[in-house]
């Protein structure tokens, strides 16, 4: 996730300063730029997947309302004020992820979120919020409005498709979610008699291992991985790593225990990608900043980006990167 918050004074670069710092420590935010009276926003709205501004709501409204284009390729805006008491979801709270990112930001700062979407403050989840949290892409969107509405009257949706979705509907989703074991990879959601196909992103799983290390590390850190994200292992469509690690056992069992497809890439595969972590003995050894990175980028696919940066746990590194197209098309 790339995130920009936006400054007008000093107070509230100063915390800025501190939203930063303490961000930065979550493998799922990858940068984090600070922009000091700065509200030239044009290439920040594109580029960005959040951006934060630490000024008055009105403002921000004012800056953003001519870039705004639709709920499903905007970035979340969100506004905290300076003293960091209230950290609001603006806009794009669902697909975008203001949300849920709301609700993270006002945990790390000890402020209150401020929600607002109806599905939310009714305790459900809405059917852009699903497709969201899990990477699939909506292929009738004009039919949102319907499915929350409809949600919030008290339906149920029912998840149609050839993989198992048991594992992705949690807690939350179970008073209106079903999963019915039928069709093909792309998800026909059915509510009030109407019909939505959500097609899934390709999600890739990189891994690097230490020469000899044991399914049960590799496991493990995937698991914990995933978790930083609520993904459920079900949800991973290849476990990828680099083709010179072809005779370690530990990944291949990982694999085979997990009922993921595993994916060698080759060493100029690996080089092509652009890696956001860089380690000189993995450069040095294998001509790639970083392995499990690297292999997740490859396995996605076409315009993947990493979702989730390296992390690493006793001699094994992980990475999550998913496609900028539906899989199945």
């Amino acid at each position: 996730m790339i995130v920009t918050i936006l400054t007008l004074t000093e107070r509230a670069r100063r915390l800025a300063g501190e939203m930063r710092e303490k961000l930065l420590r979550d493998p799922t935010i990858l940068s984090v730029e600070v922009m000091h009276r700065n509200m030239d926003l044009g290439n920040v709205f594109a580029e960005s997947d959040i951006i934060v501004g630490i000024m008055a709501a009105g403002i921000m409204v004012r800056k953003i309302a001519p870039l705004i284009n639709n709920k499903l390729s905007d970035p979340g805006v969100l506004v905290v004020d300076e003293k960091g008491s209230n950290v609001i979801s603006l806009l794009s709270g669902h697909a975008g992820g203001a949300n849920d990112f709301a609700i993270k930001l006002a945990g790390l700062i000890g402020a209150n979120p401020v929600i607002t979407t109806s599905t939310d403050v009714n305790g459900l989840v809405g059917i852009d919020t699903f497709a969201a949290r899990y990477f699939y892409r909506i292929l009738d969107p004009h039919l949102i409005r319907h499915f929350n509405s409809s949600i919030i009257q008290g339906h149920r949706v029912e998840l149609h498709s050839s993989r198992d979705l048991e594992a992705l509907i949690d807690d939350d989703m179970r008073r209106t979610y079903t999963y019915v074991p039928e069709g093909d990879e792309v998800v026909r959601a059915h509510c009030n008699s109407r019909v939505m196909r959500l097609a899934p992103l390709k999600l890739s799983m990189g891994i690097g291992t230490r020469r000899g290390v044991g399914s049960d590390r590799v496991i493990g850190l995937i698991r914990e991985t995933l978790k930083l994200l609520k993904i459920p292992p079900e949800r991973l469509d290849a476990i990828a790593t680099g083709y010179m690690k072809r005779d370690e056992d530990g990944i291949r069992e990982a694999a085979r225990l997990l009922g993921v497809p595993l994916e060698f890439i080759g060493p100029q595969e690996l080089r092509s990608q652009n890696t956001l972590s860089f380690s000189d003995f993995v450069y040095e050894k294998f001509g790639v900043g970083s392995v499990c990175e690297a292999a997740a980028l490859s396995s996605a696919g076409k315009d993947s980006k990493l979702v989730i940066r390296k992390t690493k746990s006793s001699g094994v590194t992980a990475a999550l990167a998913v496609s900028g197209t539906p899989k199945a098309f």
